[in-house]
């Protein structure tokens, strides 16, 4: 029995996302040896169609959980949906509106809460240094740190980092 390939190629695709979403990017990718280019492109643009597929959704969703919940930064998020294939203007438009409904430091803020639950945040400069680092590993900016942590480290103690000693 002789089938359709782009049916194929669409079965296989709603199998694909009925599992998890995925970007365009990433779907091509996995149904890239299954039918010829112009099939897949096809299969995936009848996708968006019915908005099955939407890298746009899928960029605000995948932002708004790491950064509201996981504690991830902008830079570490951006770097992630890039890695999905997902385009420039897009990983930032969903960055952005994130950053908009949590506040520019609301992804921090949060958290530092959930890590001084488990343990007290540094009293020294050397601990403050680490916590900057780790920090940045996970995709803050440099200035959004300083911001938040000056308010939450005590004074002698930020000044004791800032300066060195």
């Amino acid at each position: 029995m002789v089938s359709d390939p782009v049916a194929q190629l669409m079965r296989k695709a709603g199998a694909l996302i009925a599992r998890r979403p995925y970007t365009r990017g990433e779907l091509q990718a996995r149904l890239a040896g299954q039918g010829d280019q112009q099939q897949v492109v096809s299969v995936l643009d009848r996708l968006e169609q019915l908005n099955l597929l939407n890298d746009a959704d899928y960029a605000y969703n995948f932002a708004g959980r790491r950064m509201r919940q996981e504690g991830w930064g902008p830079e570490k998020v951006r770097a992630s949906l890039l890695h999905r294939q997902i385009s420039d203007h897009i990983a930032d438009a969903a960055i952005e509106r994130v950053r908009l409904e949590i506040g520019e430091t609301g992804a921090l803020e949060s958290y530092l809460d959930r890590y001084s639950r488990a343990r007290p945040l540094p009293g020294d400069p050397r601990g403050v240094s680490k916590l900057v680092l780790s920090l940045r590993r996970r995709g803050f900016a440099r200035e959004t740190i300083r911001e938040v942590l000056r308010r939450r480290i005590p004074a002698i103690t930020w000044e004791d980092f800032e300066t060195g000693e």
